[in-house]
């Protein structure tokens, strides 16, 4: 095994075992699925697209996730679909901490690219109605551009027990993501 190889997978085995050392009870659902809108912005180009996640519970500390994006803008031709697997334990009744780790496979305008994020954030339950999240992921891509690290805050309100709708911000210093999503909860 590469030196490469070896301190991947350390780094994925520790973003996936660091939330399992606290014991509080989590508040949170991490089964959902959501849709949204998302504007992105660099390099020159900006392009729309619309996309849908979602997180299922595999137990009470891990969770899977897929994602699926495509633009819908004429100039630019942007898709890509992602799986990945979490981890998630909570400090306090009002906050949970989370891992995950993840792979991406896309296409922007004729060219493949595959796309390796290990991250970990945090979500706080500020009120009854409003949820803000955070975090950071390391980026490992075979197009070189998208390598490096991203950060994401999040902000959602809760309609009712089954529905929030939200607004989130990722960038990596190049380029710009801004997205609206409507997010139900899936139990």
């Amino acid at each position: 095994m590469s030196s490469k190889t070896k301190y991947l997978s350390a780094v994925i085995t520790a973003a996936l075992l660091v939330p399992s050392m606290s014991y509080a009870q989590s508040n949170f659902s991490y089964d959902f699925f959501d849709v949204g809108v998302s504007s992105t912005t660099g390099d020159d180009d900006s392009f729309t697209s619309l996309d849908a996640n979602a997180s299922m519970e595999i137990n009470n500390d891990h969770y899977l996730t897929a994602t699926i994006q495509t633009d819908i803008a004429s100039g630019v031709t942007s898709n890509e679909i992602g799986v990945g697997i979490g981890a998630y334990k909570s400090s306090s009744e009002d906050t949970d901490y989370y891992s995950r780790a993840g792979i991406k496979h896309g296409k922007e305008n004729g060219s493949s690219q595959q796309t390796l994020n290990v991250g970990f954030g945090a979500r706080y339950q500020m009120s009854d109605t409003v949820e803000l999240k955070g975090g950071i992921d390391v980026l490992f891509s075979t197009a070189e551009e998208s390598s490096g690290v991203a950060g994401h805050i999040a902000a959602m309100y809760k309609i009712d027990d089954k529905i929030q709708v939200g607004g989130s911000v990722t960038t990596d210093g190049d380029t710009a993501e801004t997205r609206i999503f409507t997010r139900v909860s899936t139990l």
